[in-house]
């Protein structure tokens, strides 16, 4: 069984039968042809077991509403998160499955040229969990910022806030964080904190801010008020 083909068996049980996507694109995942349904540009669902994979080596911006807010602002950002989508949809990208996990029950894939790809348009900004991100990532980041490509319009900061938690998202805990990644070498950090976020709250560190949406307000008729 292929490395990607998760969600059929687990651990020897059966488990019930995927639901039922729409591909909206297609990669070449492990050499097969994977007909896939692309969330935004750097997350899909493999429509074959339903299973999500999370793409390594870049981040794109949130696609759930005018949430960034650095350069063009809210609303050009946002549409920059589409176009993001939009890029990922319309080529057959060559795709792996890596070691380790993506994060909230998501496989980790490699989609090297897709990254590049995204970045260089400056549709997506480069990302890595240790270390500086990938030197080939970092070049194509700084030459769509000199060239003020896609979010980058207006010049880069310094970091990027990518995600921010409020302390009662979890009863209990002592502290939380927000993470940025600096714009440079694409290296993300943990800002920790003791903050109870309001919903709909600008989040700001090192020239950007994100709007604090808890995922439960996201979507559908329960999405917070900023976000309809």
């Amino acid at each position: 069984m292929s490395a990607w083909i998760l969600m059929g068996v687990w651990m020897g049980v059966a488990t019930a039968e995927p639901p039922q996507l729409k591909p909206n694109g297609a990669v070449m995942l492990d050499g097969r042809h994977a007909p896939v349904f692309w969330d935004d540009g750097d997350t899909f669902k493999v429509v074959e077991t339903g299973q999500s994979a999370r793409l390594e080596g870049f981040n794109t911006l949130e696609s759930y509403g005018p949430v960034h807010r650095f350069g063009p602002g809210p609303t050009a950002l946002a549409g920059v998160a589409d176009a993001a989508t939009e890029h990922a949809k319309g080529t057959v990208w060559n795709c792996t499955v890596q070691d380790g996990s993506g994060g909230y029950g998501r496989i980790r894939v490699s989609c090297p040229d897709l990254a590049e790809s995204l970045i260089g348009r400056g549709l997506a900004h480069a990302f890595s969990m240790k270390g500086p991100a990938p030197e080939a990532l970092r070049t194509a980041q700084q030459a769509a910022i000199q060239s003020r490509a896609g979010m980058w319009v207006q010049g880069a900061p310094t970091a990027i806030v990518t995600s921010v938690h409020s302390l009662d998202e979890r009863p209990g805990q002592r502290e939380t964080y927000n993470r940025i990644v600096n714009t440079v070498s694409g290296e993300s950090a943990k800002v920790t904190h003791t903050e109870t976020i309001g919903t709909c709250r600008w989040v700001c560190h090192e020239g950007s801010c994100l709007l604090y949406v808890p995922f439960s307000q996201r979507y559908g008729d329960k999405a917070a008020w900023c976000l309809r």
